[in-house]
C-alpha cells in the first residue's frame, strides 16, 4: 500500500512546532540583501535551456562513509540526478561530521565554499548568512516546491524572512535499547531517570557496559546531555537561555549536569570512551554488547542495515524523564536542519538550485526508506519498505509538542565550541557540574 509520507508520519505535524522553537535563533539577522539576491534571478532552467553548457558543481557534505545510514542514499541521488541532467556533473568531497564542521566555517570565512554544500540550520549557519556567503533560494521556491514540503520544513534555515537552505529530513533523538539484553538479564527498560540509574547499576552488576558514547567525537556526547537538559528544563528554557535571554545558572542546568556526572561516577560509558571515535564506540552496540544508545533517528539505519547482528532487538525510546524535571516525555531533541545551501558566489546558481531542490526531494524518499531521517517532504512510498525501527521511531514522536534544535546547532559561532569542550571536560572529570554551568554562563558575556 502506498500512503503520501504526511499520513504516513504523524509526527511530522510536530515539525511545524519547530517554527516557534526556533523562532529566536533563526530569523534575527539584519544584514542587508547581497546583491545576489536580486528579484530579477530566474528560477532553475528547464533541462533543454540548460543543456547548452557543460557544467560541473563542487558539492561538499558529511556522508562519505559507507557505515552512514545516508550512504547509500547519496549515492543513489546523485547518479539519478546525473542521469537526468547529463550536461551537470556533481564533484563529490566529503568529510567527516566534526572535522567538516571546522572546514566548512573556515571556507566560509575566507570565502572559499564550493557551489553547493551540506550545512545545518539555526546558529550554525547564521554567521555564513550574516557574511552574505550563502544564496537566497526564495524566487526559485514559486514553481510549486514549496507545495511539496511538510509544515515548517524551511523554518530552521529561514533567517530575517529569507529562505538560505532546503532540508530533506527530520532527526531526532531517541535512545536505542537492546531489549534482548534487557530481558536477558531482568532489567526494566528505564523510563524515568530513577530507572535508568537502576539500569545501570544492574548492567554494571552483570559485567555488560550500559551506554555508549564516543569522546573523541564530542557531538555524541551532546547528544546525551542535551536531552538530559531538555527532561530538566524543558523545550522553551532551553531554547530562550541558548539564544541568550536566560541564564545557564537556573537550577536545571545544574540537574542536569549533575545527573550526567552520576551516569560517568557510575560506569556507564566505556572505559576509554574519551579516546573512541564515533565508529568504535556504536561498535559493540551493533554487535550486541552494550544495551544502550542514545543518539539521532538516523541510527535506525544503521542497526537495520542487512549484515546487522542486532536488527531485531533494537527498539528506540524516549530518553527518561526526571521526577524533579520540567520537561515531558513528548519533548524530543531534534529537528528539521540538515540542509543544502548554495555558495552566494557560485558562477552557476540556476545549476546549483536544480540541484539542491533535486537532491532534497529525493533524499527525503530515500533517506526515509534508508531509515535514516523522517521526510520532509511529501513523499510516496510503499509503507512495507519501511524498517520496523523507523516505524517505531514515527509512532513514539506521533505525540510530540515539540523538538529542540541541538544544542551545537542552535548555539551561534564560538559559543558552541565552548559547550562542547567544556561538556568534554565534565565527561572526563575535569570540571564539575558547578564549573560547568558557570563556564558556561560566560556565553553571555
Amino acid at each position: 500500500m502506498k500512503l503520501k509520507g504526511v499520513k504516513i508520519l504523524s509526527a511530522l505535524l510536530g515539525l511545524s512546532m519547530i517554527m516557534g522553537t526556533m523562532g529566536c535563533a533563526a530569523g534575527t539577522s539584519n544584514k542587508p540583501q547581497p546583491a545576489n539576491e536580486a528579484s530579477s534571478e530566474k528560477p532553475a532552467p528547464s533541462k533543454d535551456s540548460a543543456a547548452k553548457e557543460q557544467v560541473t558543481l563542487n558539492f561538499w557534505h558529511i556522508w562519505g562513509a559507507e557505515t552512514d545510514a545516508s550512504y547509500a542514499a547519496v549515492k543513489k541521488v546523485i547518479a539519478d540526478f546525473e542521469a537526468e541532467y547529463p550536461h551537470i556533473k556533481i564533484k563529490e568531497d566529503t568529510t567527516e561530521n566534526e572535522a567538516y564542521k571546522t572546514k566548512i566555517k573556515a571556507s566560509a570565512a575566507a570565502n572559499e565554499l564550493p557551489d553547493v554544500f551540506s550545512s545545518w540550520g539555526g546558529g550554525f549557519s547564521k554567521p555564513f548568512i550574516e557574511a552574505d556567503r550563502v544564496l537566497a533560494i526564495d524566487d526559485y521556491l514559486n514553481d510549486g516546491t514549496k507545495d511539496k514540503l511538510v509544515g515548517g520544513a524551511l523554518a530552521n534555515v529561514t533567517y530575517d524572512g529569507k529562505v538560505y537552505g532546503m532540508t530533506f529530513g527530520l532527526s531526532c533523538g531517541a535512545l536505542f535499547v537492546n531489549k534482548e539484553l534487557f530481558e536477558a538479564n531482568n532489567i526494566k527498560i528505564p523510563e524515568t531517570y530513577a530507572e535508568l540509574i537502576d539500569a545501570v547499576k544492574a548492567f554494571k552488576a552483570a559485567g555488560i557496559t550500559p551506554m555508549t558514547l564516543s569522546g573523541k567525537d564530542v557531538w555524541t556526547i551532546a547528544m546525551y546531555f542535551d536531552a538530559m537538559a531538555l527532561k530538566a528544563a524543558g523545550n522553551d528554557k532551553i531554547v530562550s537561555t541558548l539564544t541568550k535571554q536566560g541564564s545557564f545558572k537556573d537550577p536545571e542546568f545544574l540537574s542536569a549536569a549533575s545527573k550526567f556526572a552520576e551516569l560517568v561516577s557510575l560506569g556507564a560509558f566505556p572505559e576509554g570512551a574519551a579516546g573512541l571515535s564515533k565508529d568504535e564506540s556504536d561498535l559493540p552496540f551493533l554487535q550486541g554488547k552494550i544495551p544502550m544508545l542514545f543518539n539521532g533517528s538516523w541510527t535506525a539505519g544503521s542497526v537495520y542495515r542487512e549484515d546487522s547482528l542486532v536488527k531485531d532487538k533494537i527498539i528506540p525510546v524516549g530518553f527518561p524523564v526526571f521526577e524533579d524535571g520540567k520537561g515531558t516525555k513528548n519533548q524530543f531533541t531534534g529537528g528539521a536542519v540538515d540542509a543544502i545551501m548554495v555558495n552566494a558566489n557560485t558562477k552557476y546558481k540556476e545549476e546549483a538550485v536544480l540541484f539542491q531542490k533535486y537532491f532534497c526531494e529525493n533524499m527525503a524518499r530515500e533517506t526515509y526508506l534508508a531509515g535514516a531521517y523522517l521526510p520532509a517532504w511529501k513523499v510516496e512510498v510503499d509503507e512495507s519498505n519501511i524498517n520496523p525501527v523507523t516505524v517505531a521511531l514515527a509512532k513514539l514522536t506521533s505525540e510530540s509538542e515539540s523538538f529542540t534544535l541541538w544544542w551545537d546547532t542552535l548555539l551561534e559561532g564560538q559559543d558552541t565550541q565552548v559547550y562542547l569542550n567544556t561538556l568534554q571536560e565534565l565527561l572526563l572529570g575535569g570540571v564539575t557540574p558547578e564549573q560547568f554551568v558557570d563556564r558556561l554562563q560566560t556565553i553571555y558575556e
